[in-house]
């Protein structure tokens, strides 16, 4: 059954702006109202095994200001009782709370131009029953691709949603958006030695997830040859544009925020206007990239998302702020406030990325690799992306897939590597950039070659 988002945005448009009525009514000097509703469907299938799952997430936070004092409370659900029961609960959060003497008061509205991202039609229409199929065709092709294939764990899953938000200073309106995205991890084995190989593809256009099944089989085929590193040493580190992403995403998203900058809390402190990468590199958060994961007409307090440019040919140029971090510099919000999902009613907004683009360069990845004399290639995920040190830099990740290289070629698997270094430190040592840019959770990314990082396996 098609989900019609744009009759859901207006009946949630009209709920946040009677609510916010209601909370000025009973006292609140100012009022915001967030409301989401986001469908998910998730099919997930372990070798043989199938699991199936639909639901709906429906709620609504609301944020009240007495005095310089913020109340938040959530619900989940929607009915006159429990936006009432909400407010009221909001408002007793503010009268106990200490006065926050860095808020200045919720958003005032922005006109600035915006658009979501592009909704595909087919994606709104997309069922159970298709999820199940494309499940299947992901793991057939898994297991055909090669008979030493034997276990796999993959999924396919879709969310659509709209969220409304409306505060008591004029602001008011609505995003809406629909992704699909598909994943497989798959085991081979070979004379007793167990290896593994993963893929994933998140697109806002219905896509043909059987490739999904056979790269990542491809992947776990190559691994069966590896061999153990057997030292450490201070090397060049050739990234494929998914193995980086996490790490951009976690570093950019706590060192870009204003808030963290106030807080002293971020390596960017200070450093406006200063050199903080290689030349060659630019970054943005694009939060009206037409294809990006994360672009929404609006940011989670309703201002209009942006885009902002962070660093410039290596050159810091800006922060990202949400209301509250830019009032405290008498500053616009760049657009990027944020709430954690799938249920983003249950959070109050703060400082978040939307879509990273770096700027791509004009060689392709087999180039990257041919420019290299001594060093590694790390091809899928890595993990412990999330562990590394925010603010000092610091970090270590495992590679379990990544690949010799002497003399421009890759000549053999790796066991698991570990990679460490100070990221900070890294974005000066990029030595070129690839024009394999690619759509993923963390926006539009291409392969990095990254001098001087400690390789030990």
């Amino acid at each position: 059954m098609t989900i019609d988002l744009d009759k859901i945005a207006d009946e949630l448009s009209t709920l946040a702006e009677s609510g916010v009525k209601k909370a000025k009514g009973k006292g609140a000097e100012e009022a915001e109202v967030f409301i989401s509703n986001i469908n998910t469907i998730n099919i997930t299938l372990k070798t043989s095994v199938i699991e199936a799952r639909e639901g709906t997430s429906l709620g609504l936070g609301i944020r009240v200001v007495l005095d310089k004092k913020v109340g938040f409370a959530a619900t989940s659900g929607i009915s006159e009782t429990r936006i009432n029961d909400t407010i009221e609960e909001a408002l007793d959060v503010a009268k106990i709370r200490p006065l926050d003497p860095r808020f200045t008061h919720l958003p005032d509205r922005l006109s600035i131009p915006s658009k979501d991202g592009k909704i595909d039609e087919k994606i709104l229409q997309f069922s159970e029953t298709q999820a199940l199929k494309e499940v299947n065709d992901l793991a057939k092709t898994g297991f055909e691709y090669d008979k030493r294939v034997k276990g796999l764990y993959g999924g396919v899953g879709v969310q659509k949603g709209v969220f409304a938000v409306s505060n008591s200073r004029g602001v008011t309106g609505c995003s809406k958006t629909a992704i699909v995205g598909g994943g497989a991890y798959l085991t081979a084995i070979e004379n007793g030695k167990r290896k593994t190989g993963s893929e994933k593809i998140d697109s806002r256009k219905l896509v043909d997830f059987r490739k999904v099944g056979s790269d990542a089989a491809q992947r776990a085929i190559k691994m069966l040859k590896s061999k153990k590193l057997n030292k450490s040493f201070l090397t060049t580190v050739v990234w494929e544009n998914i193995s980086i992403s996490p790490l951009l995403k976690w570093m950019f998203n706590s060192a870009s925020s204003a808030r963290n900058v106030q807080e002293g809390k971020s390596f960017f402190k200070g450093k406006l206007g200063k050199k903080v990468a290689s030349n060659i590199f630019t970054i943005m958060d694009d939060g009206q990239l037409p294809e990006g994961l994360l672009t929404f007409k609006l940011d989670s307090e309703g201002t209009p998302s942006q885009t902002t440019t962070l660093i410039q040919n290596g050159v810091l140029e800006n922060y990202l702020y949400d209301s509250y971090s830019a009032l405290q510099e008498n500053k616009s919000s760049t657009g990027n406030a944020g709430r954690q999902w799938p249920e983003p009613f249950l959070y109050t907004p703060n400082v978040a990325t939307s879509n990273l683009v770096v700027k791509a360069g004009r060689k392709d990845l087999e180039r990257l690799i041919g420019e290299v004399d001594e060093g590694v290639l790390v091809t899928d995920f890595v993990m412990g992306s999330g562990h590394a040190n925010m603010t000092t830099g610091e970090f270590s990740v495992v590679a379990p897939s990544a690949f010799m290289i002497k003399n421009g070629e890759v000549k053999f698997p790796l066991e698991p590597i570990t990679i460490a270094g100070n990221f900070f430190h890294s974005l000066k040592n990029i030595a070129t950039i690839g024009s394999d840019s690619r759509i993923t959770s963390v926006g539009k990314i291409p392969s990095l070659t990254i001098e001087n990082l400690t390789v030990s396996g």
